[in-house]
């Protein structure tokens, strides 16, 4: 999950023979290692390929073009964990800990659209690895 497996996925996914259009990378520190993958190959983003990031990171908006990007809710997400984990602990002190059970958490992930996206072509630019 780092800009340099970013670079690896990104050139192996483009050199399919039949490479994607588009690439949702899991982090925003992949998916701008994509965006300089496909710079080096002459391909144009998002004209030529669509490129999202996760997280909403500063670099998200700090590189051309700036990346869409999904943001997670983290406050939300770290009131969570502590109500959950303070939950357990009032449990455990009562020695019913086997009674926690497993939580179903749906949080509120927000598109952020920036430059990196457009509508699909009909088959995507093949072009060759450079350098």
């Amino acid at each position: 999950f780092t800009y340099r497996s970013g670079l690896d996925a990104a050139d192996r996914l483009l050199d399919l023979a039949d490479a994607p259009s588009a690439i949702f990378a899991s982090n925003d520190d992949m998916a701008a290692a994509t965006v300089a993958i496909a710079h080096r190959r002459g391909l144009d983003v998002p004209s030529d390929l669509t490129v999202c990031g996760f997280d909403d990171t500063a670099l998200a908006t700090t590189i051309w073009p700036e990346l869409t990007t999904i943001r997670q809710p983290v406050v939300e997400m770290s009131r969570m964990a502590v109500e959950l984990l303070v939950h357990a602990i009032r449990l455990s002190k009562a020695g019913r800990l086997g009674d926690i059970g497993e939580p179903h958490i749906l949080a509120d992930y927000t598109l952020i659209r920036r430059q990196s996206d457009a509508a699909p072509r009909r088959r995507p630019a093949a072009r060759p690895r450079t350098g």
